[in-house]
């Protein structure tokens, strides 16, 4: 009976899906639209083909992250019904909008 207890743990541990947290929104620059990726497991966001490490960003209205990389810095911050935006941290008025991809 051990036996059989032992498997059916190991067989539930084998089927249990991992949810790797990765985020796609779709952002528009200028007209253009450019992919975003948030890897929360990694903490890192990819933005233009360039990586940018992350920190939990407690201003944030709802939940987001501050980005450092490639000399500069911004904030990503999400709201509801899958909208966010990357908000210029150096004092500008410079905000992307995005929409999280499902």
């Amino acid at each position: 009976m051990m036996k059989l207890t032992i498997a059916l743990i190991f067989a539930s541990l084998l089927t249990t899906v991992v949810y790797a947290r990765t985020y796609n929104y779709s952002c528009k620059v200028d007209g253009k639209t450019y992919p975003l990726r948030v890897d929360e497991t990694k903490m890192f966001l990819e933005w233009k083909v360039k990586k940018y490490s992350l920190t939990v960003q407690p201003d944030c209205a709802k939940y987001g992250w501050h980005a450092v990389g490639n000399g500069t810095s911004f904030d990503f911050c999400t709201a509801t019904q899958g909208y966010a935006a990357i908000e210029d941290t150096r004092g500008g008025n410079e905000q992307v909008q995005c929409t999280l991809k499902r």
